[in-house]
This record gives C-alpha cells, structure tokens and sequence, in this order.
C-alpha cells in the first residue's frame, strides 16, 4: 500500500509538473510552428533635418547638381520627410503610378525590390531622386553652354523632374491661374523655409515669352542662360548655422562643424558665460565643440547631440554651482560609451579660468579679459583661441589673486586687454606691467566705443586677412562663444554685428572691403536675430570693396 500511495503522489508531481508546461508554451509553441518570432513593432522616424540637409548637400556634391535646387526640390515633394509621423513611406502619385519618399521618386518598372528601397533607405531615395534629375539635364533642351553650376540651366530639368507636359508650360500654368512646377521651385528656393538650414536663392527663371503657350521647349532652338546667372559670381557662399533657439543653434553649430562626431566635447552652464568664455581656447586644443546646459538638468535636445557626437571625452566647465553633481550625472548616464568625463573647477570663475588656461601649451602670450560682462571678450575669446592663446579674467580695477598668481608663474611677453578702460582701467594694466615684468609696449589693448568697435578691432589685429568669417550678435552669449569654438577650429575669425539699426560701422566697412569678395559667410541664429537683409547689407560692402 505504501509502495502505491507513494507511485500515485509522484505520478500527481509529474502531472501537475506537465500541466504547467502545457499551458506556459502554447503561444510560443503556435509561433514556432509557424516560422514567426514575436517582434515590437518599431516607427520609422526621419533623421533630424539638419542631418537631412547634410545628405542633400553631400549628395548634390557627389552628382553635379547645385544644393539649391536638390534641397528645393526635396522641399517641395516632402518637406524634406521619408516617412510620416506613423512611421509609414511618405507616398505620392497615382494608384497606378505611386511615387515615394523624400525625392518622391516613381518607377516605371514593377521592381520590387528597388521599390522597397526607396521606401526604406532614405540615402538611396535621395539618390535615386538625383539620378533622376540628371538624366533629365542630360536629354531635355540644353540652356546656354550647358554649365551645371548655374541654376537657371536647370530650368528645364526641374520642369522635366515633374513632369514634361504642356501642363508645366508657365503660359498655361498661367492661364489656369497657377504656378508651373519649375517655377514653383525657383521661387521657394529664393526663400528661407528652414532657417539656417538652407540659403535663399535667387534664380532667373527662363523668360515665359520665349515659350509659346501649349508647347514645349525644343531642343532644336538655342536656349540662352538667363541673366542675371547665379553661377557666375565670383563671391563666395553664405551659410545659415541656426536652431529655434539660443541652445539650438549651440547644437546646430556643433553638428554643423563636426558632422562626423568629435573625439572630445565641452560642456559649460547656458546661464552665464565665464566658463564657457574660457572654455573657447581649450576646445581648439582638443578640436571639440562646446555645448552648454542649464545648471540643474541636462536639456534633451543636449542629450541628443551628445549621442550622435559620439564623444569619448567629455569636460564640464565649472563647479557643482555651475553644473550640478546631477546633471553630471545624466551626463554619464547618457554617454554611457565612455568613462572619461572630468570636469575643470575652481573656487570661482577666476580660477576657473586659471585652471583651464594651465592646460594650454605655452606660447608666451596670454589675453585678459574682464570675468562681470561678455560682450568686449566674445571675439577675443575665439580670436585667441585660434592662436592658442588662453584667457584669464579680470575685475576691472584689480587683478584677483587667481588671474596674478597664473600670471606671475608664466613668463609672458605679450598680454592682450579685451575691451576698453570702461571695462578694464588703466590702473589694471599698470599692474599688469609691474606683475609680469613686461613692459607697456607689450600689452596690446583692443577696444573700442562699443561691443561692436572692439570686435572689429580685435579681428583686424588677429585676421587681417581671413578665407571665412564668422559674424554673431553680441546681445547673447551662447552662440558666439560655441561659433567662436568652430571659427578658431577653422582659423577663421568671428565678428559679433549690431543687430538692431543700420549696423553702420566705419571700422567695419574698411575691414569688409578689404576682404576678399570670395570670403565664405557663416551667419550663426536664425533670421529673428541676424535678418537677411543685413546678411546681405554685409555681403554687398564685402563683395563690392
């Protein structure tokens, strides 16, 4: 009886043991016989569109084709998206004829497989569509000789990459009160639609008169380039680094600048500008972009451009006070990648900047700037920077102990004074003579009436000549001291502009003009802080000195 009572409770084990197998495996069980695996369902999401404009303009490069008119195009087919908001292709067209993507590109063919590439891979859409565009350059009507770098020869091919119709003749887009697609595209181009992503274009459009209504263009006629042709100045190009705001376009100027990610990034506090300021020539030394964030929580969008620069370095300026021990944390978090993150810190901003102006190599020439205001240290900062000259801070009246204990353990030759006597007194400078042992001769002070003054000056000492300039309001900090880290990376100087007003500048207008007319502009915020007509107020002085 023992023997069978002890068979029937292991035989109860067994079965409940089976039970519970049975009934924890079917779903599993049911998939694996059916070949699938359980997968989350994931939304495709577009790149942002300051990456997207990279792909456009690499691509544009790659295919012979002016960035203006790929960009405008891809514009005006997606608003420059793949996918919708869903996740799902971007689709346009017919039901018979869908076309997809950003390019919006259509096949005539019934390839699978090409079909499915243009709806995932954003690269080959992008392509795809400017393979498009050529082939219609190639066997559409020729404009004028046929120069690929003038946009108005691309009249046509833009027309074509629509549709060539009568219907995109611009009389009969006319007479049904609409605009042809081709002219559509150039008048969008002439516009800024994605601040500091694209520059506005003015291209000339073939004269209507020339195109009778209901025709075509015939390749029989000779087609001559319209006048006035972009591609013929010999000035150079202007660009647009902007976000929607001021840690925005901090952002946008250090994916701009570093695209294919940085070794080492800086990060400063958004809220007042001394670390960052000293900040400037250290990040020439370690070519790395400054970022900054508030005090007390680490800003998403900042996360984000740590996570597509991939560093695997990263300083934090300034103490707890500055940058606190829990946005220190997120960063770690955040950039899980590396564990090399340190942060420079002193008791205040003037050590501080001491302590960061030890880690420069020395050259023997050192720049002062005052440590209560930015506005007379911006240029400096970056003109420095490039020269790899640290910067120490000052009050105005008195070196601090930090800023004469840095100065009296360098032998310096060469002291710079950042801003005039409002900012730093000559009582200063005298100390700074009997402190380093230099004499007056060797403390170069630029200043001037204004912020703006003192820019220029301070430029015409470090870059009398210069193949790039980079021009920022002087009212915020932020941004010129992140484009003063980009322009000192590039041996280029960086020239804060008046904003408000005219922006006339005597000084201003005799360094212009004596630039070259084929110095490239890089124009750091958007149109609300730097508008386009004082861009091109400064273009004319420039290209017509």
């Amino acid at each position: 009886m023992l023997h069978q009572s002890r068979s029937k409770a292991l035989w109860r084990q067994i079965m409940a043991v089976f039970l519970v197998v049975i009934l924890l495996t079917p779903s599993f069980a049911f998939a694996q016989d059916n070949g699938e695996e359980e997968e989350e369902d994931t939304i495709r999401e577009n790149p942002s569109r300051a990456e997207i404009a990279r792909k456009l303009e690499k691509v544009a490069e790659e295919k012979d084709i002016p960035s203006v008119i790929l960009k405008t195009i891809a514009y005006a087919e997606s608003t420059w998206r793949q996918w919708d908001d869903k996740g799902n292709v971007v689709t346009g067209g017919s039901e018979t004829n869908p076309s997809y993507g950003i390019m919006q590109v259509s096949l005539r063919s019934a390839d699978q497989d090409r079909i499915e590439e243009l709806k995932d891979d954003i690269d080959y859409n992008i392509t795809a569509g400017a393979d498009l565009l050529n082939e219609k350059f190639r066997i559409q009507p020729q404009i004028g000789d046929g120069d690929r770098s003038k946009p108005e020869n691309w009249y046509f091919a833009i027309w074509a990459y629509n549709s060539w119709s009568t219907g995109n003749n611009p009389n009969n887009a006319a007479a049904r009160q609409e605009v042809s697609y081709q002219d559509m595209i150039i008048k969008k181009a002439a516009t800024n639609y994605f601040p500091g992503l694209v520059t506005p274009v003015a291209i000339t459009p073939v004269d209507p008169a020339l195109i009778p209504i209901d025709t075509l263009p015939s390749d029989t006629e000779i087609w001559e380039t319209p006048e006035p042709a972009q591609g013929e100045e010999s000035g150079g190009n202007t660009m647009r680094i902007a976000g929607l705001d001021r840690i925005g376009t901090v952002n946008q100027v250090a994916l701009t600048g570093w695209p294919d990610g940085a070794e080492t990034v800086i990060i400063a506090r958004s809220d007042d500008f001394p670390d960052a300021l000293a900040g400037v020539t250290l990040a020439k030394k370690y070519n790395a972009p400054i970022l900054v964030t508030s005090p007390s929580e680490l800003e998403n969008s900042v996360s984000k451009v740590l996570n597509k620069l991939r560093p695997q370095r990263i300083i934090i300026l300034g103490g707890t006070g500055a940058i606190s021990a829990d946005v220190e944390k997120q960063i770690k978090k955040g950039a899980s990648w590396t564990k090399d993150i340190e942060r420079i810190a002193g008791k205040n901003r003037y050590e501080t900047a001491a302590l960061i102006a030890a880690e420069i190599p020395g050259t023997g020439e050192i720049a002062i700037a005052t440590g209560m205001n930015f506005p007379d240290a911006l240029t400096m900062a970056s003109a420095a920077a490039a020269k790899d000259i640290p910067i120490l801070l000052t009050q105005k009246d008195v070196l601090p102990d930090e800023t004469l204990k840095m100065i009296k353990s360098s032998p310096y030759q060469k002291i710079y004074v950042a801003g005039g006597e409002g900012v730093i007194s000559s009582a200063l400078t005298d100390q700074l003579t009997e402190e380093s042992g230099i004499s007056q001769k060797q403390i170069i002070r630029l200043g001037g009436e204004d912020r703006y003054e003192t820019s220029v000056k301070t430029i015409q000492c470090f870059f009398p000549e210069a193949e790039e300039l980079y021009i920022a309001d002087g009212i915020d900090f932020c941004s010129p001291l992140a484009a003063g880290a980009l322009a000192a990376s590039k041996q280029a100087p960086l020239l804060i502009v008046r904003t408000e007003g005219k922006g006339e500048n005597t000084a201003l207008e005799a360094y212009l003009k004596n630039l070259s007319p084929n110095v490239d502009l890089k124009v750091i915020g958007n149109e609300e802080i730097i508008t386009d007509s004082l861009v091109t107020l400064l273009e004319k002085k420039m290209r017509d000195g």
